[in-house]
Protein backbone atom coordinates (compact mmCIF):
# COMPACT_ATOMS: atom_id res chain seq x y z
CA UNK A 1 0.00 0.00 0.00
CA UNK A 2 1.42 3.47 -0.92
CA UNK A 3 0.29 6.30 1.24
CA UNK A 4 -1.12 9.36 -0.67
CA UNK A 5 -2.06 12.85 -0.27
CA UNK A 6 -5.20 14.05 -2.15
CA UNK A 7 -4.50 18.16 -2.61
CA UNK A 8 -7.82 19.93 -4.42
CA UNK A 9 -7.64 23.36 -5.91
CA UNK A 10 -9.56 24.73 -3.07
CA UNK A 11 -6.65 23.85 -0.22
CA UNK A 12 -9.16 20.48 0.58
CA UNK A 13 -6.80 17.52 1.61
CA UNK A 14 -8.02 14.09 2.07
CA UNK A 15 -5.01 11.17 3.21
CA UNK A 16 -5.25 7.57 2.38
CA UNK A 17 -3.65 4.22 1.47
CA UNK A 18 -4.00 2.85 -2.24
CA UNK A 19 -2.52 0.29 -3.97
CA UNK A 20 -1.12 2.60 -7.13
CA UNK A 21 0.57 5.89 -6.62
CA UNK A 22 -0.20 6.29 -10.61
CA UNK A 23 -3.73 5.03 -10.55
CA UNK A 24 -4.81 7.16 -7.36
CA UNK A 25 -3.65 9.80 -9.26
CA UNK A 26 -5.22 9.21 -12.43
CA UNK A 27 -8.55 8.59 -10.18
CA UNK A 28 -8.42 11.54 -8.26
CA UNK A 29 -6.52 14.28 -11.27
CA UNK A 30 -9.36 12.89 -13.47
CA UNK A 31 -7.53 12.02 -16.41
CA UNK A 32 -3.72 10.77 -17.24
CA UNK A 33 -0.95 12.03 -14.77
CA UNK A 34 2.85 12.62 -15.09
CA UNK A 35 4.50 12.84 -12.25
CA UNK A 36 6.30 16.30 -11.87
CA UNK A 37 10.30 16.13 -11.96
CA UNK A 38 12.28 16.15 -9.00
CA UNK A 39 13.87 19.03 -9.27
CA UNK A 40 10.95 21.40 -9.29
CA UNK A 41 9.94 20.39 -5.90
CA UNK A 42 11.47 20.04 -2.56
CA UNK A 43 9.82 16.89 -1.21
CA UNK A 44 12.61 14.15 -0.45
CA UNK A 45 9.95 11.44 0.11
CA UNK A 46 6.93 11.58 -2.04
CA UNK A 47 6.77 11.76 -5.85
CA UNK A 48 4.35 14.86 -6.99
CA UNK A 49 1.46 13.51 -9.99
CA UNK A 50 -0.23 15.94 -11.63
CA UNK A 51 -2.86 15.89 -14.70
CA UNK A 52 -0.69 15.76 -17.93
CA UNK A 53 -3.02 18.48 -19.67
CA UNK A 54 -4.08 20.78 -16.92
CA UNK A 55 -4.96 23.65 -19.65
CA UNK A 56 -7.86 25.12 -18.29
CA UNK A 57 -7.81 23.58 -14.72
CA UNK A 58 -7.72 26.08 -11.76
CA UNK A 59 -4.69 27.05 -9.64
CA UNK A 60 -3.87 24.69 -7.23
CA UNK A 61 -1.87 27.29 -4.80
CA UNK A 62 -1.64 24.86 -2.05
CA UNK A 63 -0.22 22.04 -3.48
CA UNK A 64 2.31 24.33 -5.32
CA UNK A 65 3.43 25.79 -1.46
CA UNK A 66 3.49 22.48 0.24
CA UNK A 67 5.74 20.81 -2.36
CA UNK A 68 8.17 24.25 -2.38
CA UNK A 69 7.60 24.76 -5.66
CA UNK A 70 10.02 28.10 -6.79
CA UNK A 71 7.22 31.31 -7.14
CA UNK A 72 9.47 31.59 -10.14
CA UNK A 73 7.60 29.03 -12.27
CA UNK A 74 4.00 28.10 -13.08
CA UNK A 75 1.86 27.09 -9.95
CA UNK A 76 0.59 23.65 -10.40
CA UNK A 77 -3.36 23.02 -11.43
CA UNK A 78 -6.23 20.79 -10.53
CA UNK A 79 -5.56 18.11 -8.14
CA UNK A 80 -2.36 17.18 -7.30
CA UNK A 81 -1.40 13.72 -5.73
CA UNK A 82 1.87 13.07 -2.95
CA UNK A 83 2.44 9.56 -3.13
CA UNK A 84 5.07 8.69 -0.06
CA UNK A 85 7.66 6.62 -1.42
CA UNK A 86 8.60 3.00 0.18
CA UNK A 87 10.23 3.08 3.72
CA UNK A 88 14.30 4.15 3.68
CA UNK A 89 14.04 5.08 -0.08
CA UNK A 90 14.53 9.28 -0.93
CA UNK A 91 14.33 11.07 -4.41
CA UNK A 92 17.82 13.15 -3.34
CA UNK A 93 19.93 11.17 -5.60
CA UNK A 94 17.20 11.66 -8.87
CA UNK A 95 17.08 15.66 -7.98
CA UNK A 96 20.47 16.41 -7.90
CA UNK A 97 20.73 14.58 -11.07
CA UNK A 98 18.10 16.61 -12.89
CA UNK A 99 18.97 19.93 -11.00
CA UNK A 100 23.02 19.17 -12.74
CA UNK A 101 21.48 19.08 -16.19
CA UNK A 102 18.60 21.16 -15.78
CA UNK A 103 21.46 23.52 -14.83
CA UNK A 104 23.89 23.00 -18.04
CA UNK A 105 20.42 23.83 -20.06
CA UNK A 106 20.46 26.74 -18.55
CA UNK A 107 24.07 27.34 -19.47
CA UNK A 108 23.29 26.37 -22.74
CA UNK A 109 20.61 28.70 -23.72
CA UNK A 110 22.30 31.36 -21.54
CA UNK A 111 25.65 31.31 -24.27
CA UNK A 112 27.71 30.63 -20.76
CA UNK A 113 28.44 27.06 -22.87
CA UNK A 114 27.84 25.64 -25.75
CA UNK A 115 26.04 22.28 -25.63
CA UNK A 116 29.31 20.37 -26.72
CA UNK A 117 30.94 22.12 -24.48
CA UNK A 118 28.45 20.99 -21.60
CA UNK A 119 28.02 17.61 -22.94
CA UNK A 120 24.55 17.47 -23.81
CA UNK A 121 25.00 18.14 -27.26
CA UNK A 122 23.49 14.83 -28.30
CA UNK A 123 21.07 15.31 -26.26
CA UNK A 124 19.59 18.51 -27.60
CA UNK A 125 21.20 18.23 -31.70
CA UNK A 126 18.05 19.42 -34.12
CA UNK A 127 19.05 17.87 -37.69
CA UNK A 128 17.92 19.38 -40.74
CA UNK A 129 16.59 17.85 -43.68
CA UNK A 130 19.77 18.02 -45.48
CA UNK A 131 22.16 16.74 -42.73
CA UNK A 132 19.85 13.22 -42.83
CA UNK A 133 20.50 12.56 -45.85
Amino acid sequence: MTRILVIRPDGQTVAMDMDSAEGAAGHFCGGMVTRLAEAFHALQCYEVWHLDDWMGQPVNRAASSIIGLPNLYQPLRGTVVLARLPEGQDNRAEREHQRRYFGMLDAVDSGFCTADEAGIDFLIRVEDEDDAA
